[in-house]
């Protein structure tokens, strides 16, 4: 057992110290890991916390083989039995727990047939309630991941194709299955071939030169509008929204809305997933989603199962429980040396972020 010496078994906590002082979700992280050490309180374990820079989201998480649990905080990798990979969900305040990763790297995204019999056990009239008044919610408060002007305005013309960019160098652009830039035209001739508008939302946090020169063209065009209300307000007015696995994409789910993707994603299963150009543009022209009910069991079933809350104690804590139950209880924690763990996290950290200033 990974004791130490102290007869109780032993977890390694990567604190998020950078995420927790960040002002717009901030308080959502620090909520969790409250909530996380209370749970690990509860279940009378010692914590290993191990500080943890932005950046290091794809280095190996040594000592899998040699602690009793990890609790890593956005990465991704091989799956371990007693690694839990937690990040925030694309509604807050739920928080994914996957032993793979988020989103595209997760274990629900690259083997989705595991969740298929769960999914299905759903109840349908609780699934679509449960949907209905996420829906409602979000609106009323204009509640989304990140901070969105106030809906005062009064909002697009409806009917448009409404395409949510994303940062062009997020570690989830791996997923993508086509260039973004040439996935925005191939969708403007498309819903242009149909009489359509397209309405483009850049993300917040993006800095592409080369993407603010691309809309800055295409806003010139009669059929296109770039736009930076609120992302409920253009959800609201779209007859479609298509992009590649922007969050943005799972709120539409949750409004109710029929979405194209043509990136990997873990609520791919709900969209009309597309990997080339042609098939993009068919599914503008006549789009085929998954069923509607199957959609709303799907988000029931991803929000209050697969994922948890961040101030939900006893759900974090039988989430612990049971991947402390998968281990061998054979580990020696002694064996494991933080130094050594966190200089592998911040050469990736380093790593990558150069990569990204530079490509």
């Amino acid at each position: 057992m990974g004791t130490g010496g102290s007869g109780r078994r032993r977890v390694i906590l990567e604190v998020p110290e950078a995420w927790f002082a960040n002002p717009s979700d901030g308080d959502r992280h620090r909520m969790f890991y409250t909530s996380t050490l209370a749970a690990l309180a509860e279940l009378g374990l010692l914590i290993d916390p191990v500080w943890l820079p932005r950046g290091a989201e794809r280095a190996p998480r040594p000592g899998a083989d040699r602690s009793d649990l990890i609790i890593s905080f956005h990465s991704y990798g091989d799956a371990a039995g007693n690694l839990l990979r937690c990040k925030e969900s694309y509604i807050p305040p739920f928080y994914s727990l996957d032993p793979m990763g988020y989103a595209c790297f997760s274990q629900l995204a690259t083997q989705p047939e595991l969740f298929q019999a769960a999914i299905a056990a759903k109840d349908q009239g609780a699934a679509t309630r449960f949907r209905e008044t996420l829906s409602q919610d979000l609106r009323r408060h204009n509640r989304s991941k990140y901070p969105q002007p106030d809906p005062v305005d009064a909002p697009e013309e409806a009917g448009y194709v409404f395409v949510p960019l994303q940062v062009l160098n997020d570690s989830v652009a791996k997923g993508a299955f086509l260039d973004p830039g040439e996935a925005l035209l191939t969708v403007i001739r498309a819903a242009s071939a149909c009489g359509l508008r397209t309405v483009i939302k850049r993300h917040p946090r993006c800095t592409s030169a080369r993407m603010a020169s691309l809309l800055e063209d295409l806003s010139r065009r009669p059929q296109v509008a770039v736009s930076t209300r609120s992302i409920h307000r253009l959800i609201e007015g779209a007859a479609l929204v298509v992009g590649a696995n922007s969050g943005v994409l799972f709120e539409a789910l949750v409004q109710g809305k029929p979405v194209v993707s043509y990136a990997a994603s873990d609520f791919a299963p709900v969209t009309q997933q597309v990997r080339n150009h042609a098939d993009l543009a068919r599914a503008i022209a006549a789009p085929a989603p998954p069923d509607a009910g199957w959609r709303d069991r799907f988000l029931f079933w991803y929000l209050t199962d697969y994922c948890l809350r961040a101030d939900d104690v006893p759900a974090i804590r039988r989430r612990i429980a049971a991947a402390l139950d998968w281990t061998d209880a054979g580990h020696d924690a002694t064996d494991l040396r933080r130094p050594g763990y966190q200089r592998g996290l911040y050469l990736y950290s380093l790593i990558d972020r150069i990569k990204r200033r530079l490509f």
